[in-house]
C-alpha cells in the first residue's frame, strides 16, 4: 500500500474511542511475547479511552499532544508526545518526550513511525521542547531501528518494575540542534 493512501493528523478529544481501540490492538501486537500476559491485560480499550478523553481535552496536567494515521478513515496507528517527564533527562537538555508510537503489524513498513515521529518533532519544537527522547522496551527491534533511523542515539536504559512484572527499556535522544 502506498505512503499516500493514509493521513496523519492531530488528535482531538472526539477521537478518543477509536484512539483507545487502536492502542489497544497495537500494544498487544507490539508487546506479546515481549511482556507478561498480566501487563497486557491491565488496561481494556474502555479505561484507555477514558484517559485519552482526559488528555485530549486538557484535564491532565502534563502538556501531550497525540497524532494519529489514518486509512480509509480507520485508525492504524498513533503517537503522543510532550514535555520531558524525566528530571535527569529535562536537566541534561531534552525537552521533549515521545511517549508512544505505535503501529498496526498489517500497516507497518509505510512510513507510517517515521511520518508520527516528523509530526511530533515539529510539534515539540513547536512548543519550544528541543532536544527529544524516546523510552523502548529493550526487545522491541523494529522501535529501536525506528529510533535509530531517524538519527536518535542510544543514551541510557533502566528497568521499570510494575505489579505485573518487569521491563527493560532503553532511550534515545535527538539532541538540540
Amino acid at each position: 500500500m502506498e505512503q499516500s493512501a493514509y493521513s496523519i493528523r492531530r488528535a482531538t478529544v472526539a477521537d478518543a474511542a477509536a484512539l483507545a481501540l487502536v492502542h489497544d490492538a497495537t500494544y498487544r501486537e507490539t508487546y506479546a511475547g515481549l511482556m507478561p500476559g498480566q501487563m497486557l491485560d491491565a488496561l481494556t480499550a474502555d479505561a484507555r479511552a477514558a484517559v485519552w478523553q482526559r488528555k485530549l481535552s486538557g484535564e491532565t496536567e502534563e502538556l501531550s499532544t497525540a497524532y494519529v494515521a489514518e486509512r480509509a478513515g480507520t485508525f492504524v496507528a498513533f503517537g503522543a508526545c510532550g514535555e520531558q517527564r524525566d528530571e535527569t533527562l529535562a536537566a541534561a537538555g531534552y525537552a521533549g518526550e515521545f511517549t508512544a508510537v505505535y503501529v498496526l503489524k498489517t500497516d507497518q513498513r509505510h512510513g507510517l513511525g517515521a511520518g508520527l515521529m516528523s509530526a511530533m518533532m515539529n510539534d515539540l519544537a513547536g512548543r519550544g521542547l528541543v532536544g527529544f527522547t524516546c523510552w523502548a522496551p529493550r526487545a522491541n527491534i523494529p522501535a529501536r531501528s525506528l529510533c535509530e533511523k531517524l538519527g536518535g542515539k542510544l543514551m541510557g536504559q533502566r528497568e521499570i518494575t510494575l505489579e505485573q512484572g518487569a521491563l527493560n527499556e532503553v532511550a534515545y535522544g535527538w539532541p538540540k540542534a
